[in-house]
C-alpha cells in the first residue's frame, strides 16, 4: 500500500465554483484564461448577480455533493551518488464547498434616460 502525505495548512481558503451553461463568446479570438470576464455581485438576499459586458444573470448558491479539495504538488527531488531520489508531497490550497449556478438566459442591460451622444 502506497501512502500519499496531504498536509493542511491553517489558512486554506474556501473556493466557490462559477457554473455557466453555455459557451462566452469574444469578438476578436482572444484566450480568456486570466482575464476578468465581468463582476460577480449578491443583492441584499444573497442572489449572485454576474455582469458580463451588457448581460446580466441572476444565479443561485447551492452545496455539492462531496466538497473538493484543491491540491499542490510539491516535488523535493535530489541526486545522491548518482541515483535520482525525491519525496512527493501535496498541500491543500483550498476547499470547495459550494458553486454557484448560473443556468437561466443573459438578460440584456438597457440604460433609459441616457442621451445619445455622437
Amino acid at each position: 500500500m502506497v501512502q500519499i502525505l496531504i498536509s493542511m495548512a491553517p489558512d486554506v481558503h474556501d473556493w466557490i465554483i462559477v457554473e455557466l451553461q453555455g459557451t462566452l463568446e469574444t469578438k476578436e479570438d482572444v484566450h480568456l484564461e486570466g482575464k476578468v470576464i465581468g463582476n460577480l455581485h449578491f443583492d441584499t438576499k444573497g442572489t449572485p448577480m454576474l455582469v458580463i459586458g451588457h448581460h446580466l444573470l441572476h444565479g443561485k448558491v447551492v452545496d455539492l455533493d462531496k466538497p473538493y479539495a484543491v491540491l499542490r504538488k510539491e516535488a523535493n527531488i535530489y541526486q545522491y551518488e548518482g541515483i535520482r531520489k525525491g519525496n512527493t508531497c501535496y498541500n491543500i490550497c483550498a476547499l470547495v464547498k459550494k458553486k454557484i449556478i448560473f443556468k437561466t438566459r443573459p438578460k440584456p442591460i438597457v440604460f433609459k434616460n441616457m442621451p445619445i451622444t455622437r
